[in-house]
């Protein structure tokens, strides 16, 4: 019997069963090397704090060298990447893993890395701090973490030195989220961090019960979105792990898109709530709206019931945050760029004398132009499902041309993709998020500094040269299905793999 072609109406090919469980070890071993990270305490990818216990995070003083930590984390990532890619593959050829094993491993895997500390980044330490600021009746958007630290608060004396001058950047939603955290914790850095965690948990469980149920008759399309979320360790990494606000404004935005799968007025006021939400958390989220403006395009009550959700979470939530929360948004917007942004290999063609206006300036000219060419281009998706399309299409657009490039902002499309038909689309969204999330690491303590010096240079190379390379191949590979409208991957593993053909783009592009 070939181990190549099916077994019949018994079960999956055996080459795809037995890639599938090689997979589902390698997802194992990338999330037990992360918690295995988090455990071993302060180092070069966890932050440092003072210990509750026994209150989580739990974690241990191990001292780890910088080389063994960045190894450790490329490890983890590298082969959630690696295991990811497979998986995906042995769905299409027929892997169905059940969704109850699925969905109990996205479980075990959230609770563990709850009750880790923070990994590969210090931004849930400066959630902790603009959550006290609020918890103690001071705005985050005025406050600094350095004034706070000056009044010899405990909270205050974690400030991570890059963000000691820096108000806080996310919207008036996220920052009450940070305070309720602050409320329920007290003067404990670690309680803070923990109860953070809780709130990315509900938010990451949430999208994935919603995946399942949305997509419980399709098997195929259900083991995929799984896949792409639930255990896919490059989102359990950011948003779990490292505890990003992005999972609590992609959980609210998707959730509000699923309520326009039928209209109404009730409906469309609860997309708009929820898409309110994120957009409150993080303005980016804004994109989300094109779901409710194209399902409802023909039904003017579900369009003003979405209008009214959105301005009656949005505007009283700027207004209370005051003037300074919509400078604090600006500022933003017109930030620093990422080191390992792609446009930075651009600017070193062509140097500048204002090298952050420049990129800001060409990296808004791209967006508009990929956008629109996306939404021209981009696969149909679901009948019953228009929103997908239009919010990714503009998502994408976002992700790929924005200068403030972070492996965490991904989170926002994951779950569109989960929705739409299996196309070429998987490996360019798992791709930029692999190489995002290596360019970070180790993440607490940069590259400048590493010891080694080889270790600084080889790290420092990656996210520099090699990451924003691929990130640029990344999108010239997206340009290039826009252009052909080769987006089907090859049609024998799709049928093996039972997924809905889409139509030849080539021949006819998509105007939905």
């Amino acid at each position: 019997m070939s181990l190549t072609h099916p077994t019949g109406d018994s079960g999956p090919p055996v080459a795809a069963q037995r890639l599938g469980w090689v997979t589902a070890g390698l997802l194992m071993v990338s999330v037990g090397l992360m918690v295995a990270l988090g455990l071993s305490g302060p180092s070069a990818a966890v932050p440092e704090f003072s210990s509750a216990f026994p209150w989580p995070p739990y974690f241990t003083s191990a001292h780890l060298s910088e080389l063994a930590v960045s190894g450790l984390a490329w490890l983890a990532v590298g082969l959630g990447g690696l295991g990811l890619a497979a998986a995906l593959l042995a769905v299409r050829r027929g892997w169905r893993p059940r969704s109850r094993r699925l969905i109990i491993g996205c479980l075990l895997a959230v609770i563990a890395l709850m009750l880790v500390p923070p990994l590969g980044s210090t931004d849930m330490l400066s959630y902790a701090i603009y959550g006290r600021i609020a918890a103690l009746g001071h705005s985050a958007y005025v406050m600094t973490p350095a004034q706070l630290t000056a009044t010899g608060d405990p909270v205050g004396r974690f400030s991570p030195p890059a963000w000691r001058d820096a108000h806080s950047v996310y919207g008036p939603l996220g920052t009450l989220s940070e305070q309720a955290a602050s409320l329920l914790a007290g003067p404990s850095t670690a309680k803070t961090v923990f109860w953070l965690k809780v709130e990315n948990a509900l938010a990451f469980l949430a999208v994935a019960l919603a995946l399942d149920w949305l997509l419980r008759a399709d098997p195929a399309a259900r083991a995929r979105a799984h896949l792409l979320w639930s255990v896919n360790p490059l989102m359990l990494w950011a948003v779990i792990g490292g505890g990003h606000i992005d999972g609590l404004a992609a959980a609210a935005g998707f959730l509000g898109l699923l309520c326009v799968r039928r209209l109404g007025a009730l409906r469309g006021l609860a997309a708009g709530l929820l898409i309110g939400l994120a957009i409150a958390v993080k303005a980016p989220f804004a994109a989300f709206l094109l779901g409710p403006a194209w399902t409802a395009r023909r039904s003017p009550r579900t369009l003003a019931g979405a209008a009214l959700g959105t301005v009656a979470v949005v505007l009283p939530g700027y207004w209370l945050a005051g003037r300074p929360a919509i400078t604090a948004l600006v500022s933003r917007a017109s930030g620093a760029p990422s080191l390992y942004q792609p446009w930075q290999l651009l600017t070193r063609v062509l140097p500048t004398h204002n090298t952050t206006q420049f990129t800001n300036t060409v990296a808004l000219c791209a967006f508009a132009v990929l956008a629109l060419v996306l939404l021209w281009r981009l696969p149909s998706g679901a009948a019953d499902l228009p929103f997908a399309r239009p919010v990714l299409a503009v998502s994408l657009a976002w992700l790929i041309c924005t200068p403030q490039q972070r492996p965490w902002f991904d989170a926002m499309i994951f779950p569109l993709l989960a929705v739409m038909p299996v196309t070429r689309l998987d490996w360019i969204a798992v791709v930029r998020a692999l190489a995002a999330a290596i360019a970070e690491l180790p993440g607490v303590r940069y590259y400048l500094g590493l010891r080694p010096h080889r270790l600084e240079y080889l790290i420092g190379l990656t996210s520099r040269t090699i990451v924003p390379a691929i990130l640029v191949a990344a999108a010239a590979a997206l340009i290039w299905l826009c252009v052909t409208g080769h987006w089907q991957p090859d049609r024998r593993a799709g049928q093996a793999g039972g997924e809905r053909p889409l139509p030849d783009l080539a021949a006819s592009p998509s105007t939905g």
